[in-house]
């Protein structure tokens, strides 16, 4: 009896929440149309929120992923350097360097948003000393090096991003003549 009542509550409940707007005599037929735009509104709003948010944080996973990808490949030129005395010379956009493997090429599937990486072996001078900067940089979502001063040779070692582009550099540091190129 009990569960009976319970049952007929809420048949009850429901019928006046459902038909209230409506006579006895009028069957429900459905949403009116302030309804339906409402809540469309309602999907758009929480839309225009959450897809940035979304594109955001996939970007800064790929970003993440890219930072995994060129600690691998310092730590590859260190061991190069340590077994041979010397780094690689340098070697144009998305190019191994001689004697490395832990270098992701475009179209790999494996590099993300599908870019470049640049090792660089370059000439420098740091107080009247003669020597190197090594870097690697990763040209981000375009594929390409966004402007000037992201060529800048940074002599200490480290990350560095740009907030005006996409491009990532990281340094290996200023490194005196003998082991920059044989």
């Amino acid at each position: 009896m009990y569960k009976s009542n319970r049952l007929y509550l809420i048949y009850r409940l429901s019928r006046l929440l459902l038909y209230s707007k409506h006579s006895s005599n009028q069957q429900a037929m459905g949403f009116t149309l302030l309804e339906l735009v409402i809540t469309i509104v309602i999907i758009g709003v929480l839309t225009a929120i959450a897809i940035p948010t979304y594109v955001a944080t996939v970007d800064k996973f790929h970003y993440g992923k890219a930072k995994v990808q060129m600690s691998c490949l310092q730590r590859e030129l260190i061991a190069y350097r340590m077994e041979q005395g010397y780094f690689p010379g340098d070697v144009g956009r998305d190019r191994v360097p001689v004697g490395i493997e832990c270098f992701f090429r475009q179209n790999s599937n494996q590099v993300p948003f599908d870019s470049k990486y640049d090792y660089e072996n370059w000439d420098d001078t740091r107080q009247g000393e003669r020597g190197c900067v090594i870097q690697i940089t990763f040209l981000g979502k375009n594929g390409e090096r966004d402007n000037a001063a992201n060529s800048y040779r940074y002599q200490e070692s480290g990350f560095y991003e740009f907030s005006n582009n996409d491009d990532l550099v990281l340094s290996l540091g200023f490194y005196e003549e003998p082991v920059c190129v044989p």
